[in-house]
């Protein structure tokens, strides 16, 4: 399988938590069609990964219960699978810049990560 993941955070700066937004996608950059379970982006605290300034993890509030079945769904060459997050940052998160980045991790394959992205928390 060969996914890429990206992620954007709107806006980079903000003084509640609630304004920050982060949009994954999960692009297929094969020559081929894969089919992926999109469980893992269904929920900020199964598809972001979140740290403080110093690299300690920022915790979420947990995921929904999973579907008894897997969501699948069919990504062909160069499409994508976009999931966005609005307030995905805890209200009770202290002012401080953070960075993240989005995670897809389905099955034992190896995990799909896009790079780091800074945000600023200015009060709460």
């Amino acid at each position: 399988m060969t996914l890429a993941a990206s992620l954007t955070i709107d806006p980079s700066e903000a003084n509640t938590a609630e304004r920050f937004v982060a949009i994954c996608r999960l692009i297929n950059r094969g020559d081929e069609g894969v089919s992926v379970n999109v469980a893992p982006l269904s929920s900020p605290s199964l598809a972001l990964e979140i740290r403080d300034i110093s690299g300690s993890p920022v915790l979420l509030p947990p995921p929904p219960v999973p579907p008894a079945t897997a969501p699948i769904e069919r990504l062909d060459a160069g499409q994508e699978r976009v999931a966005e997050f609005a307030g995905f940052l805890p209200s009770w998160t202290e002012p401080g810049v953070y960075r993240a980045r989005c995670r897809y991790v389905s099955g034992p394959d190896e995990p799909t990560f896009s790079d780091w992205v800074s945000f600023r928390l200015t009060s709460r």
